[in-house]
């Protein structure tokens, strides 16, 4: 994937807002901004590019994401039965002829869905704060959530269960006004055909295959019935607003660009290619009468969708994955979404402890102010039942968004760079906020020049309360009275100008000029087209692996 564009390229005075954010944490000596009003920076245009011949969404397609800032994930599935985590088929190298009895024995490790209300799901969504929603229709031990049409598919359709899962919640979703997100993951720990695609050089795995040439044809299939599913999930639910792609590199190694040559995750695919698609389970292009790829067969029945990387072709937007606290600079220029886990493993582990309120809006607070939108995960058990203290710690979320969603939704991040473990900015037409962390301490700030603005009032978000200020020559205004033990987890104040943050260029008070134009596909760049080629597939690109 392409490196993001730099701020260095296109951010004015980024050297004096450097000194400007090192704000002091007490009244009794702040220090201020430059000494001379300066421009705050221009954040970088989100340029769309172009990938194995597709286009990525424009700014007015990606814009809900941006803006919901919060969505929660589900991970579930058969391994829900085990408890013991999604990676569990692997982990203990599980024959698919056993892994299938969690589905079909009834016993007390199998898989029932048998209290599944996803009008719950949707409902606790809400309650957490969240504006869409991703659910595991397929993980990586192959089982479908939903009645396949594919003669070799295992699925939620099949005895004893009988269900369409992804049906419900795709309603309920739905009417509970949020937006559907679907995960689906093409590899399948069922195929041995998955760590030996050749049959000439069969990975290391878990379950002792070994290099065979009629592994070729079953990887073959597999991809067939990849094709398959992807066209269910894409025609027979309506409107989809997002896919999570994960798992498609193969044999776990490399990444998900790297296997490109096998999935053909592009526009279209290669009449050429070794692992032929049959026909019953492709498409082709209106256009030119060839078959379709994984992104083409997307685009075709879902055109406003937003997807991840994971698929092999490059993404509307970015994923950070995983438990970190995010660090550094804001990501402008792009959308990125940070995904996380508060109960350990991503799918049902029983006994697992759930994430620290503390922890959890540290990692939420920290993507915000970044200009990151989060999906937070968690995994209900095998009844289809949200663990209840899973489902204590999103509320609390819910809670403080409840108070404070003004200084998050429809927010971007700044318009100054956080300081790591103290403080961050978000932003939104003319007000900004200002989130004071546990790191920092004191009940009084000073922001960064704010140039020729003026201020027409500073408030404390969480009661709307007014809060006393004072500006000083070199443009930064000094806030007291802050209340630091309300929510700890992030203290937020409002600052209202008297012209909007951006795109406004408030030291200056004009409009912000920038290299680049709007037009119908979003922002783009006033200069020459490249001529450099379209990506190939199996060509490299970063990609980051999800460990759910």
């Amino acid at each position: 994937m392409p490196q993001p564009i730099s701020r260095r390229r296109v951010l004015t005075g980024m050297a004096a807002m450097t000194v400007a954010a090192a704000v002091s944490p007490t009244l009794a000596a702040p220090a201020h901004a430059a000494t001379t009003a300066q421009p705050l920076p221009l954040p970088p245009l989100r340029i769309p590019k172009s990938d194995l011949d597709i286009e990525q969404q424009s700014d007015e397609k990606i814009q809900w994401l941006q803006d919901a800032k919060l969505g929660m994930f589900i991970h579930w599935g058969v391994y829900s039965g085990t408890a013991k985590g999604e990676w569990y088929m692997e982990n203990a190298a599980v024959p698919p002829e056993t892994y299938r009895k969690y589905f079909t024995d009834a016993t007390g490790e199998q898989f029932t869905a048998s209290t599944y209300k996803p009008a719950d799901w949707a409902q606790l969504a809400k309650d957490m704060g969240a504006k869409y929603t991703v659910l595991t229709t397929r993980h990586h031990d192959g089982f479908a959530l939903w009645p396949s049409a594919h003669p070799n598919a295992f699925h939620a359709g099949q005895a004893p269960m009988q269900r369409d899962l992804i049906g419900e919640y795709v309603t309920a979703v739905r009417a509970a006004g949020l937006k559907v997100g679907l995960y689906y993951s093409p590899m399948s720990w069922r195929y041995p055909g998955y760590y030996d695609v050749t049959g000439t050089n069969c990975l290391p795995n878990k379950w002792g295959y070994t290099t065979d040439p009629a592994h070729k044809e079953n990887a073959r299939i597999m991809k067939n019935e990849v094709y398959q599913q992807v066209k269910e999930l894409m025609t027979q639910y309506g409107k989809i607003d997002d896919i999570y792609w994960d798992g498609g590199w193969l044999g776990q190694r490399g990444s998900d660009a790297d296997a490109a040559f096998f999935w053909e995750p592009g526009k279209l695919r290669d009449s050429t290619n070794q692992w032929p698609v049959d026909a019953a389970y492709s498409e082709t292009d209106s256009a030119t009468g060839r078959p379709l790829g994984v992104m083409g067969l997307v685009r075709k029945h879902q055109p406003d969708i937003v997807v991840n990387p994971r698929s092999g072709w490059m993404g509307d937007y970015l994923s950070e994955e995983g438990g970190s606290i995010p660090s550094g600079p804001m990501r402008t220029g792009r959308l990125v979404e940070k995904n996380f886990t508060i109960c350990g493993t991503w799918g049902y582990k029983a006994g697992a402890p759930v994430m620290s309120f503390g922890t959890i809006m540290n990692i939420l607070v920290n993507s915000w102010v970044r200009n990151m939108t989060v999906l937070l995960n968690v995994g209900p058990d095998r009844t289809g039942v949200i663990p209840a203290d899973q489902a204590a710690a999103v509320r609390r979320v819910g809670s403080f968004l409840s108070t404070c969603g003004q200084a998050v939704y429809g927010t971007r991040g700044g318009p100054w760079e956080p300081m790591d473990g103290r403080y961050g900015f978000t932003y939104k037409d003319n007000t900004f906020y200002v989130h004071l962390l546990p790191g920092y301490s004191g009940t009084g700030f000073t922001t960064p020049s704010i140039g020729d603005a003026q201020v027409t009032r500073v408030f404390d978000v969480a009661t709307g309360a007014d809060l006393s200020y004072s500006t000083g020559s070199d443009g930064t205004v000094t806030i007291s009275g802050i209340n630091r033990t309300r929510i700890p987890e992030d203290s937020v104040v409002g600052v209202t100008l008297d012209r909007s943050v951006q795109p406004a260029n408030i030291a200056a008070g004009k409009t912000a000029t920038a290299s680049s134009e709007e037009t119908s596909k979003g922002n783009t760049p006033r200069r020459r087209p490249s001529t450099a080629p379209p990506r190939r597939a199996g060509a490299p690109a970063t990609a980051t692996r999800d460990s759910g």
